[in-house]
C-alpha cells in the first residue's frame, strides 16, 4: 500500500528526517513526500527535499514555477489557489492521487511524530476494521473530550459549531464495537491542540495525551460528527476526490472540507476514526487576533453550512459522484442570510467556485 505524506512549508521541512527515520525503522518502503513551497519558502528547501529522497524515501518538492508547470492543465485551479496560503496544500493532495497514493497522509510543518510506527497506525485508512464506535443522540460528538488537559481544562476542536458547545450534558453518548470501513484517520496532537483562536485565547490548554479511561482510536458512527483538520490527519485515495480545502473560507478550509466528507461517508456507511498516531504540535507563531480576523466567517456560517449538508439526499455510489451531488444542491440548501455582510456572502460563492473547480479536474482525471 502506497503512502503519500503531503505538507506545505515556508520553512526547511527538517521535521521530514523524524518522518522518515520512523518509516525506515518500522520497515515502510513504499513511503513517498510532496512538499509545496510558496513564495517564502527558503532556497534551501529543495536541497533539503532531495537530501531527504537519497537517504530514505522519495521527496519531491514543487517550487511556485514547478506547481504552475504542473496546474498547466487546469488554469482555473492555478488561477484559483491563492500565494502565501497553506491552502496551496491542495495540489501536494491532487499530485499524491496522481501518482498513486492509497493513502494520503496531511501534516504541518509543525506536527513532530510522538508514536511509533505512525504509518501503520495511519494505515487502517481504506480497509474495515473494528473499532469503538461513539454515537451520541445529538449527532455531534466532542472528540477532545477524550485528551486529558494539563490542568483539566474543557476545549473544543476547531471548527466544532459554537451554539452546540458545552451542551454536551443534554445528549446520550454510548460506546459500542463497529466494523466498517475507515476512510480517514484524524490522528490527535499533544501540547498545543487544534482549537479556534478565541478558546485559544480564552482557555490556553496543554494536552499531555490521553485520558487513561478512553480508548486511543475510535471511530463516530454515521450521523455523529465532529470536525477533522488537515494536520497528522490521513485519507483514502476513494475520498481525495470529494477533499478540496477552499483558500477563500478563511482557517475553516479544511474544517469545510472535512463535514463534506462525512457527510459523504454517512452516506457510504463508512467512518471517520480519531485517535492514534500522536504528533507533538509545536505550534508556529500565530497572531491569534489574526486567526480570529479570519475564522470569524466560518463561526458564523458553520451551522448552517452543516444543516444544509445533513439535508441533502445522495445518491452516488462513491465520493467523486457525491462530491457533485453536494456541489449540484448545496447552493440551494444554503441560501444567503439576511444578517450576513458582503465578505461572508464573498466566502460562500468563491467556496462553490472552488468546489465547481476541484470537481471538474477529477471529471477530466477519470
Amino acid at each position: 500500500m502506497k503512502t503519500t505524506i503531503v505538507t506545505t512549508t515556508i520553512n526547511i521541512p527538517t521535521l521530514l528526517e523524524k518522518y522518515s527515520q520512523d518509516a525506515k525503522e518500522h520497515g515502510h518502503s513504499s513511503l513517498s513526500f510532496v512538499v509545496i513551497g510558496d513564495r517564502k519558502s527558503p532556497a534551501g528547501t529543495r536541497e533539503f527535499c532531495d537530501g531527504i529522497a537519497k537517504r530514505y524515501h522519495p521527496c519531491e518538492y514543487l517550487d511556485i514555477e514547478d506547481q504552475r508547470k504542473y496546474l498547466a492543465r487546469f488554469p482555473r485551479l492555478w488561477e484559483h489557489l491563492a500565494f502565501d496560503s497553506i491552502q496551496r496544500r491542495n495540489i501536494g493532495v491532487l499530485k499524491a492521487w496522481e501518482d498513486g497514493a492509497d493513502v494520503m497522509v496531511t501534516i504541518d510543518d509543525d506536527n513532530w511524530p510522538l508514536d511509533a510506527d505512525l504509518l501503520r497506525l495511519h494505515g487502517r485508512v481504506g480497509r474495515e476494521h473494528e473499532l469503538p464506535g461513539v454515537e451520541s443522540s445529538s449527532g455531534w460528538f466532542n472528540v477532545c473530550s477524550f485528551l486529558a488537559e494539563r490542568d483539566g481544562v474543557a476545549f473544543y476542536h476547531r471548527g466544532y459549531p459554537w451554539d452546540l458547545r458545552w451542551r454536551d450534558g443534554e445528549a446520550t453518548t454510548s460506546t459500542k464495537p463497529i466494523k466498517k470501513t475507515v476512510v480517514v484517520n484524524a490522528g490527535f496532537w499533544t501540547d498545543d491542540p487544534d482549537i479556534d483562536a478565541l478558546a485559544r485565547m480564552n482557555r490556553q490548554p496543554y494536552v499531555t495525551g490521553f485520558r487513561p479511561d478512553v480508548p486511543h482510536t475510535f471511530a463516530l458512527k454515521p450521523g455523529t460528527w465532529s470536525p477533522f483538520n488537515s494536520q497528522n490527519t490521513a485519507l483514502m485515495r476513494d475520498a481525495i476526490p470529494a477533499y478540496f480545502l477552499s483558500p477563500y473560507c478563511g482557517r475553516y478550509d479544511d474544517i469545510w472540507a472535512s463535514y463534506i466528507v462525512t457527510r459523504i461517508a454517512q452516506h457510504l456507511d463508512h467512518v471517520v476514526a480519531f485517535g492514534e498516531p500522536l504528533v507533538e504540535q509545536k505550534r508556529n507563531p500565530h497572531d491569534l487576533w489574526k486567526d480570529l480576523d479570519v475564522e470569524r466567517a466560518g463561526m458564523i456560517m458553520t451551522p448552517g453550512f452543516c444543516k444544509a449538508l445533513r439535508a441533502i439526499q445522495l445518491d452516488g455510489k462513491d465520493y467523486h459522484a457525491c462530491f457533485g451531488e453536494i456541489l449540484q444542491k448545496l447552493p440551494a440548501a444554503w441560501p444567503e442570510e439576511p444578517r450576513w455582510n458582503d465578505a461572508l456572502k464573498q466566502c460562500r460563492t468563491r467556496l462553490f467556485e472552488g468546489l465547481e473547480i476541484w470537481h471538474e479536474v477529477f471529471e477530466k482525471l477519470r
